[in-house]
């Protein structure tokens, strides 16, 4: 049987949210669940009525047989005894079904299992959630098991957790170090075009697919809502938009921060420099560009931003810094008053289309009038990542507020 949760998703595909393919071994006929139809799907291709496809082969015996219909029936019903994945780092990984403990060697994935319901398994995490006692008030408390780059991996080892969640482009390193011990799984949370597969895979690796779905169908009815709008944006008429983290390192093509700039409606004026994801520029160049909106994004740090920070001082000050940058009077973002900062915490992780709010905010006012950032924001606390927190009262995540 279909959960109602599962149940409103699929209705919310066919509205037009995202659609992508589950990579799990079970979703025989390629879409976003597993359900009956795969059941189907499978009888289908020993019937030779429809031709096989990887996922179909669940077992990964070479053949697709009544034993991958039987498994696939376990998996939907939470019977199965372990689980097979293509995880972010195109890495094929078998694991426990669903997983009971587990080490989270990124931020994201610590707080997108928080949003699963599944925090009380984690038994690790990264510097970067301990350091966030506001945001992660339980999970701060476990032992930090990587600092920066770097690993713990004998510590981690010694913890003898079942599977140790890596960001994908550690994923292979990490799995050299773990394995066969502990079973390495890549996955992004961080790139908003691959963030509904990969929190539907989350959500199946722990049995909580239904929690998994109803997160992926709250976030992407914002989405899509602010998509109707920015469709009606002529092109030429589409803002276009300077992004900063570390001075003149800014967003280019293949980042998390582009995706999120071309669902809000603007033109990231950076797109189209090769070589990075993150390319190098400098002052002459932006001033050439002439955009007409700026974003700093200030990192994880507490110095600025986020839910441990209330005041402003720091931020005037760094604003200010920004705007008395050499021939920065002559942009047109600084000319009218069109300067922001944003905090990461809302950028590309899981609460990434909080900060697609904001851009959309600020990128056109007239049209987002009715937009509330803040109001989308507090309900993702409060509804998934459970906490007391009144944004009204405290954090600060924009700068100066969007109007």
């Amino acid at each position: 049987m279909l959960s109602i949760m599962l149940i409103a998703f699929l209705v919310s595909l066919s509205a037009g949210a995202v659609s992508y393919t589950l990579q799990i071994y079970g979703n025989a006929n390629l879409d976003e669940v597993i359900d009956e139809k795969d059941v189907s799907y499978i009888q289908d291709i020993i019937k030779g009525s429809t031709s096989s496809t990887t996922f179909a082969d669940v077992n990964r015996d070479g053949k697709v047989e009544e034993a991958d219909a039987a498994l696939t029936a376990k998996i939907i019903k939470h019977e199965e005894e372990t689980i097979t994945i293509v995880d972010s780092a195109n890495r094929t990984v078998t694991v426990k079904y669903p997983i009971k403990d587990m080490v989270s060697m990124s931020e994201n994935s610590a707080e997108f299992i928080k949003i699963l319901g599944a925090e009380d398994r984690l038994t690790g995490v990264v510097q970067n959630v301990a350091d966030k006692t506001v945001f992660f008030p339980d999970l701060c408390k476990l032992p930090i098991i990587k600092s920066g780059s770097t690993a713990d991996y004998e510590k981690i080892l010694s913890m003898q957790p079942e599977v140790a969640f890596s960001y994908e482009y550690n994923a292979v390193e990490d799995a050299k170090k773990l394995e066969p011990h502990v079973t390495v799984i890549g996955l992004a949370f961080y790139k908003p075009k691959i963030m509904a597969q990969e929190t539907a895979q989350l959500g199946y690796l722990l049995g909580k697919e239904d929690k998994a779905y109803e997160y992926i169908n709250f976030y992407e009815n914002y989405l899509k809502d602010i998509a109707e709008k920015v469709n009606t944006i002529p092109d030429n008429k589409k803002v276009r938009v300077y992004f900063e983290r570390n001075d003149f390192v800014t967003a280019g093509n293949g980042s998390g921060t582009n995706e999120m700039c071309i669902m809000a409606g603007g033109k990231n004026i950076a797109a189209s420099l090769e070589g990075s994801s993150s390319p190098t520029v400098d002052e002459e160049w932006v001033i050439k560009e002439n955009p007409d909106v700026m974003i700093k994004i200030v990192n994880h740090g507490n110095t600025y931003m986020g839910y441990e920070k209330d005041n402003k001082t720091n931020l005037v000050e760094l604003r200010a810094s920004l705007l008395n940058r050499t021939g920065a009077q002559s942009i047109n973002a600084v000319k009218n008053n069109r300067l922001f900062i944003m905090s990461d915490s809302i950028m590309t992780k899981a609460s990434y289309f909080v900060g697609v709010a904001y851009f959309a905010k600020i990128f056109y006012p007239d049209l987002f009038e009715d937009l509330d950032p803040e109001k989308v924001h507090q309900e993702y606390l409060t509804r998934f990542q459970r906490l007391d927190f009144n944004l009204q009262e405290s954090g600060v995540f924009a700068y100066p507020e969007p109007a």
